[in-house]
């Protein structure tokens, strides 16, 4: 079972699942002396007590870290969200070979190429097991106002509804299967942000007086208000977090599926490599020296003998965290605001003040609008990187700001195989979605920001 562990600010939960939260009824022995109790076992009966609910919460945050991060092994194992949006954006290049998962690094995404079915479902069975394990807990709990952890599920519902609606392309179902199917219609971006917002409000009544929490459910807010283009509710709806407020999810060693992918993919496997100026747009993640997003050269990758191979030395074993949401974050919504509004003075105060708390030199106004908003997304990338946010930022950078994809992606000439890449600007959703009646192919547009 995971464990709360404090952070600077706020609450880290180790990734970790209960081996038997799908119900098993057991066959029965023909032995007494062989009929033993299974402790990783529970039974229909015992879930509706606290320690039930307490089960399925660990489930939960479980199933959100794995969804999120990926896992090696274990039911479920795939890679994360995480992972996909740093090969589809600048963040990462493909250091390995096998095709299918070269297309995501291409932007060349076919809805029948079945590498990546399991990341979306895992992201659907994340915030239904949230939601069931909040909806348990609001039951059990004769006080459930005062118990922090349903909030926390909420949020973490709002959370994938969030990095969904960020990565993939509009006409996002969510359906549910419990009573009884219930197919989701196809949803924009707009809307998806919306049940965020929904879930958020239920973490809101449920934070249990836990700062953290409500922390957490802000910069979730403000994050998805920023998505519609709403500045100045988003930076209203972070007002007051800290800048030290930090919420992650936490990997172990314990398990395979506990363990954190992506420093596997980084440091073992050579298949995912810190990348610099990719495809003439990307940006110098691998080569700046900035503080934010360590690196380390180490020759070209060991998987396919050709691809400059830098490490992320924040990904420091198989049990690193991953940030989710940041009180740096919650800087970076306020300074967006400041832009919208002409306060480009109060945009600097923002951008410096939040870089002095790394030692990091202030920066100076460039002087024109364009060049403005390309240094504010360019200090979200580096403070918000390998967490799942650069997708929605250069989508954002098409949608709200006007900018040309083939100026924002990376773009043309792939990096090996003497390949183009593709003009994907968004995650396709996998052909199996087609089982929904509510749902056709021609739904996801994935040439749209």
């Amino acid at each position: 079972m995971s464990a709360n562990r404090p952070t600077r600010g706020g609450w880290s939960r180790v990734g970790r699942i209960v081996p038997a939260l799908a119900l098993i009824t057991t066959l029965p022995a023909c032995d007494t002396i062989l009929d033993v109790q299974d402790p990783d076992i529970i039974e229909p009966d015992q879930l509706q007590t606290l320690q039930g609910a307490s089960a399925l919460y660990n489930g939960a945050i479980g199933e959100f870290a794995l969804a999120k991060d990926g896992a090696s092994g274990g039911p479920g194992s795939a890679l994360g969200l995480v992972q996909a949006v740093g090969w589809f954006s600048d963040e990462f290049k493909f250091g390995g070979t096998p095709p299918l998962i070269r297309a995501m690094d291409l932007r060349e995404m076919d809805p029948q190429n079945a590498s990546w079915d399991q990341m979306y479902q895992n992201l659907h069975v994340a915030r239904v097991s949230a939601e069931n394990a909040a909806a348990l807990f609001q039951e059990v709990v004769a006080n459930s106002g005062a118990e922090p952890r349903i909030g926390e599920l909420y949020a973490v519902s709002a959370a994938v509804h969030i990095l969904m609606g960020e990565a993939y392309c509009a006409g996002l179902p969510f359906s549910t299967t419990e009573p009884e199917i219930e197919y989701g219609q196809p949803l924009s971006t707009d809307q998806i942000m919306d049940r965020a917002i929904e879930r958020l409000g239920m973490a809101d009544q449920f934070t249990g007086g836990s700062s953290s929490i409500a922390n957490f459910s802000k910069v979730l807010r403000g994050r998805a208000l920023l998505n519609q283009g709403n500045y100045s509710a988003a930076a209203a709806a972070v007002a007051g977090v800290p800048t030290d407020f930090l919420y992650q999810t936490v990997h172990s060693t314990n398990s395979a599926r506990e363990e954190n992918f992506m420093y596997v993919d980084n440091w073992e496997l050579d298949r995912y490599s810190v990348s610099s100026m990719e495809g003439g747009n990307g940006l110098d993640f691998a080569t700046a020296g900035d503080p934010r997003v360590p690196t380390e050269f180490v020759g070209v990758s060991r998987f396919d003998s050709e691809t400059p191979m830098y490490r992320y030395l924040k990904l420091t074993s198989r049990a690193a965290p991953v940030e989710t949401a940041s009180g740096n974050e919650a800087r970076m919504i306020e300074a967006e605001a400041q832009l919208n509004a002409g306060d480009v003075a109060g945009w600097l105060v923002t951008l410096n003040s939040t870089r002095a708390t790394v030692g990091m030199g202030p920066l100076d106004d460039p002087g024109t609008a364009d060049a403005r908003v390309d240094l504010m997304f360019r200090e979200r990338a580096f403070w918000l990187f390998n967490t799942g946010h650069r997708l929605g930022d250069m989508r954002r950078l098409v949608r709200q700001y006007g900018r040309a994809a083939n100026t924002v992606y990376p773009w043309g000439e792939y990096h090996k195989d003497n390949l183009t890449r593709g003009t994907d600007l968004s995650l396709v959703i996998p052909g199996n979605e087609a089982n929904n009646p509510n749902y056709d192919l021609t739904n996801c547009n994935d040439g749209a920001a």
